[in-house]
C-alpha cells in the first residue's frame, strides 16, 4: 500500500457512512450516500487538533529556547555577582588589613609612650640609695628617711623628681679638658617636680657659694677635694659628662646628700636656640643695664638672650645677686612660654633637645624626656622659686667673690623640698 492511501486511510478512518433511505432494491445496483457535512466536520476538527498539537511543540521548543537563555542569563549573572562579590571580598580584605595595621600602629604608639613614661619616672625616682647627712644635734631615722626637727616628723617623699641645670661660660664644651679649664657653672638651678601634685619647686644656687668640691684630672682621676666656689666643680672635670656629673656630686653634697638623678648642662651658643625656638622670651626687666630699661617690656631675641641672662658688674661684690635675679625672671617667663606649647604639642621639647643638643651634655635620655614633658603639659601651675640666703665676703686672698651660705635656713629649705610633714 503507498504511504498516499495510507495517509488518507487515517484520515477518513473515523468517517462514518450512512447507507441512503431511498436505496432500491434492484438488482444491479448496492450503493450508499455519504454525510458530506459530516465528513467535513470530522476533518476540520482533526486539522485543528493537529495544528494545536504542532503550536503546543513550537511553543513547548520556543519555551525550551526561552528557559535556555534565560538559564544562560541567569548563569552570566551569577558569574557576574560572584565575581564583584570577589571583588569586593578582596577591597574589604585590604580594607581590614589597613585599619588592622593602624591600630597595630597606634596602640604600638600609645604604648611605647606610656613604656618610655614608665622608664622615666623610675629613673627620675630611684632614691633605692638614700643616706641624707642630717646636721648634728638633729634626730633621725632610716638613713635620714625619717628626720626629727623642732618638734615635728618628716618624711622623705620619693614622689620627687630632681634636675640639675647648669648653665656653662664656654662657648663651646670641652672634650678632655685640662683640669680647671673645662669651665665653670654660672648658672645653678636645682628643678624639683612632685609626681603626685604637679608641683613645681626651682631653688636657685649662687655661684659663689663656698662648699667643698672634688678635683679630677683629665683622665677622671680624683687627685683632692677643695672648699672653694660651687660653679668650679664643672671646671674640675674632662669638660662635658665627668665634669657635669662632678658638679652635681657638689650641689648634692651642699644639700645633705639628696640625690639628684637628672642634669643637663648649656654651653652659651645653646641660649640663643632655646630662646629662639620659642619665638622669643617676652618679660619687663626689673633693672636697667645694657639694653634693657627698667619697667619696659620687650622681647628678647638672639643675642639679647645671653646679654640678659649673663650681664655682670665685676667692679660689684655682689651683682651676681642682680644678674640671678634676671635668670630667674628669665626662667619663669621661658616656662610660662614653653608649657602652652608643649600642651599643645608634645614635640617641643623633643624639637628643642634636638636642636640643642651639639651646645649641651645631659643623662636626659628620651624615657626621661617623655616622662617630664608629659608631666608638664598635664600638671604645670607655674613655678615656686625660691633662693638660698647668706652674704657676700670679700676675702683679700682670694679674687673671686665668696657667699657664705646660710646653713639652717638651707637645711629647711631641703626640708620643704624633700620632705612631707607627718604629724
Amino acid at each position: 500500500m503507498s504511504k498516499q492511501i495510507k495517509k488518507y486511510d487515517k484520515l477518513y478512518s473515523n468517517i462514518e457512512l450512512i447507507p441512503d433511505e431511498a436505496i432500491k432494491d434492484t438488482d444491479d445496483s448496492q450503493g450508499f450516500d455519504v454525510d458530506w457535512d459530516l465528513v467535513e466536520k470530522k476533518y476540520q476538527q482533526h486539522r485543528h487538533r493537529h495544528h494545536h498539537s504542532s503550536s503546543s511543540g513550537h511553543s513547548h521548543h520556543h519555551s525550551s529556547h526561552s528557559e535556555h537563555l534565560s538559564d544562560k542569563k541567569k548563569s552570566s549573572n551569577g558569574k557576574r555577582k560572584k565575581s564583584s562579590k570577589k571583588k569586593w571580598s578582596k577591597k574589604k580584605k585590604i580594607l581590614i588589613g589597613i585599619l588592622i595595621f593602624f591600630i597595630c600602629l597606634i596602640i604600638g604608639l600609645i604604648s611605647a609612650f606610656f613604656i618610655l613614661r614608665y622608664l622615666g619616672k623610675q629613673a627620675m625616682l630611684n632614691y633605692d640609695n638614700l643616706n641624707i647627712t642630717v646636721p648634728d644635734g638633729i634626730d633621725y631615722n632610716d638613713n635620714g628617711r625619717i628626720i626629727y626637727y623642732n618638734g615635728h616628723t618628716y618624711q622623705f617623699n620619693e614622689n620627687i623628681a630632681s634636675v640639675l641645670f647648669m648653665g656653662i661660660d664656654n662657648r663651646k664644651l670641652k672634650e678632655n679638658a685640662i683640669a680647671g679649664t673645662a669651665g665653670q657653672a654660672d648658672a645653678l638651678y636645682l628643678f624639683t617636680y612632685n609626681a603626685l601634685n604637679g608641683e613645681i619647686k626651682v631653688l636657685s644656687l649662687n655661684r659663689d657659694t663656698m662648699t667643698d668640691i672634688s678635683r679630677y684630672d683629665a683622665s677622671g682621676k680624683y687627685y683632692d677635694t677643695a672648699t672653694t666656689q660651687l660653679c668650679l666643680a664643672y671646671a674640675y672635670g674632662d669638660g662635658k659628662t665627668l665634669s657635669a656629673e662632678n658638679q652635681v656630686t657638689a650641689v648634692e653634697r651642699l644639700l645633705y646628700n639628696v640625690p639628684i638623678n637628672a642634669y643637663y648642662a648649656i654651653n652659651l651658643d645653646a641660649i640663643k636656640i632655646l630662646n629662639d625656638d620659642i619665638g622669643g622670651v617676652t618679660l619687663t626687666p626689673e633693672y636697667t643695664f645694657g639694653s634693657f630699661v627698667k619697667g619696659q617690656q620687650i622681647t628678647i631675641k638672639g643675642d639679647m638672650a645671653e646679654e640678659f641672662v649673663r650681664h655682670r658688674d665685676t667692679s660689684l661684690l655682689d651683682d651676681n645677686l642682680r644678674r640671678m635675679a634676671c635668670q630667674r625672671l628669665y626662667i619663669n617667663s621661658f616656662a610660662n612660654q614653653i608649657v602652652p606649647a608643649i600642651k599643645q604639642d608634645l614635640q617641643v621639647p623633643i624639637k628643642l633637645y634636638q636642636h640643642s643638643s651639639d651646645f649641651t651634655v645631659t643623662n636626659i635620655q628620651m624615657p626621661i624626656l617623655t616622662y617630664l614633658a608629659s608631666s608638664l603639659a598635664t600638671k604645670f601651675t607655674g613655678l615656686n622659686m625660691k633662693t638660698t640666703t647668706g652674704k657676700y665676703i670679700d676675702n683679700p686672698n682670694d679674687v673671686a667673690a665668696q657667699f657664705k651660705i646660710d646653713k639652717k635656713p638651707l637645711f629647711e629649705t631641703v626640708l620643704d623640698f624633700y620632705y612631707t610633714r607627718i604629724d
